[in-house]
């Protein structure tokens, strides 16, 4: 198995197997996921889709892609809709990158941008984080080739949590020459509270070489149904379409992201992420006030400084499974409901 993908596959496969009434499930915390299931205009529109599922699904995606284009105010013609974000960020590796180009990425960070660019026959560079878990973005631009084809960000990253405001964003891309596609990956937007959540969104009519990734598997709780979407230049999300399996979006994924985009479904997720961003404020301030080390989050997970097998150790005590991140120090944990969140506290307190 290539080395890329053994993080996520380990991942995948951390819940070990238990004889029936042996032990009780572990919290599971390792993953971002969130903690309720799908709400209920979501689920109505999911179960009428199954109906119609002898049907094949929009090849266009075009219901799905101006839901998303009129939440997020921009034209239809800027919005892709794939089978998840990973999709996404591997088609955009594809269109630009080929044996003897380069890619950039942040490290530690989500384990797809290796992936993509390595499948796509390209060079890369990882470059390390700044000490408070977010991007070095001056790192970064220094990374940047005459070869360079590709930009990674994370923001806020992933297993960090740390977030670049935008202007720092806005600085660094006028750093990027034009020939450079810069993939913004914003799958834990949602979650900020440092400026609006719509904050780089008025970066993509400054930059055509922008592209900024979202995905409804966080806070609208589609980690199973695999949902996500660009918004970029017409160009560019016109070539991801283009390049994307046809109806890679099945019908019921489809469904679930219209409804997602409905005002009752962006209600809901907003008084979700709200509990979620009430509980990770709780969380460290008590870790805080017992002096145990967190990075500074925007996320719907923290991130603890340490031994990662000692401090999985703590969590595995109290029924918690989290994800250890040995190479980055120290190990994620998802912020859950109250009681999962206190079992957390107690392993760490």
């Amino acid at each position: 198995m290539p080395l890329e993908f053994r993080g996520v596959v380990d991942e995948m496969l951390q819940t070990p197997n238990r004889p029936s009434g042996a032990t009780p499930p572990p919290i599971r915390l390792s993953q971002n996921e969130m903690p309720w299931t799908p709400s209920a205009p979501i689920v109505a529109a999911m179960t009428a889709a199954v109906e119609t599922s002898h049907r094949y699904p929009d090849y266009h995606r075009a219901a799905a892609r101006a839901a998303i284009a009129g939440a997020l105010g921009v034209d239809q013609d800027r919005v892709a809709v794939d089978n998840g974000s990973g999709s996404l960020l591997h088609g955009l590796a594809r269109l630009v990158c080929e044996p003897g180009v380069h890619g950039v990425y942040p490290v530690p960070s989500f384990e797809a941008y290796k992936a993509a660019l390595g499948l796509a026959g390209a060079d890369a560079t990882a470059v390390s984080l700044a000490e408070d878990g977010a991007m070095d973005l001056a790192a970064m631009a220094a990374a940047i080739r005459p070869e360079t084809r590709i930009v990674y960000l994370c923001n806020p990253n992933n297993p960090t949590g740390g977030l670049i405001p935008v202007e720092g964003l806005r600085e660094f891309l006028r750093s990027v020459p034009e020939n450079v596609i810069v993939v913004l990956d914003e799958a834990y937007r949602e979650f900020v509270t440092d400026e609006p959540v719509e904050a780089a969104l008025p970066l993509l009519d400054e930059f055509d070489n922008l592209v900024i990734l979202r995905t409804l598997s966080k806070s609208h709780g589609l980690a199973g149904i695999r949902a996500g979407y660009a918004a970029a230049s017409e160009r560019i999300a016109e070539a991801l379409r283009r390049t994307s399996v046809g109806f890679a979006l099945n019908g019921i994924a489809e469904a679930a992201l219209i409804a997602a985009f409905s005002p009752e479904g962006i209600a809901i997720a907003e008084e979700r992420v709200a509990t979620i961003v009430a509980e990770r404020a709780r969380m460290v301030r008590a870790l805080d006030e017992a002096g145990v080390a967190v990075l500074p989050s925007q996320s719907n997970f923290l991130f603890l400084p340490g031994d990662a097998g000692a401090l999985m150790a703590r969590f595995a005590e109290q029924g918690v499974l989290a994800r250890p991140f040995p190479n980055a120090g120290g190990a994620r944990v998802t912020v859950g409901l109250p009681a999962e969140n206190d079992a957390v506290l107690a392993a760490l307190l």
